[in-house]
């Protein structure tokens, strides 16, 4: 799976030129950062000055997925509206294009039972040696949603890549953009890759 980072191509994070461009990603998933405003879900990677006439709100960002079947990765940003995001995305149909991944808390996993979530943290190292207490304490919680874990490719090596392979634990990286990078963990990878550069990325998988 190919996420394209918020702002991918130089568009700018949840801005209307990132959207515009969707199709020209070749991405399987589109990434938003999610605020609160009293009862509106909005997209900012800050907490900006809130203007509601100015600010693009996740329903549309939901509307824009299911016209054209992309994932959509929800970045939450505030505690406590994991249950709203999830509320919204079945209201607007697009529960089975739900992905979150890093900001999710363990304790707002009782409201997710559509899509997938990747966790940034679960209390363990991410090293080589921890693989097997790291895939068993997700299996412990026994949520058929949980896909794996989320981490900056600079917080992994090789070896830890290889060996949750060999472990069946999957992982959603970023960002990875230069081709050194790709050349070293893109064949490696099991999951996701979230990159600003969602066309190389492309290209480097499809000739492997």
């Amino acid at each position: 799976m190919i996420t394209a980072h918020g702002g991918a191509l130089g568009t700018g994070r949840n801005t209307q030129a990132y959207f515009d461009n969707i199709d020209k990603y070749q991405a399987d998933a589109i990434e938003v950062d999610i605020w609160k405003k009293g009862d509106l879900l909005y997209l900012s990677h800050l907490p900006a000055l809130f203007c509601a006439k100015k600010k693009l709100t996740l329903r549309y960002a939901f509307e824009l997925v299911k016209q054209n079947g992309l994932l959509i990765n929800c970045d939450v940003k505030m505690k406590g509206i994991v249950k709203d995001v999830v509320a919204l995305a079945k209201q607007v149909g697009v529960e089975d294009q739900l992905i979150f991944t890093g900001s999710v808390r363990l304790e707002d996993c009782k409201y997710i039972d559509c899509g997938q979530v990747w966790f940034n943290s679960i209390g363990i190292k991410y090293v080589k040696q921890n693989v097997k207490a790291i895939k068993n304490k997700l299996q412990s919680y026994d949520n058929p949603h949980f896909a794996g874990i989320n981490l900056n490719y600079t917080k992994m090596d090789v070896d830890f890549v290889k060996e949750c392979n060999k472990e069946g634990l999957r992982l959603s990286v970023w960002r990875i953009d230069k081709i050194e990078t790709l050349e070293k963990y893109g064949k490696l990878i099991n999951g996701n890759i979230t990159t600003n550069e969602p066309i190389r990325v492309r290209e480097f998988l499809e000739n492997r």
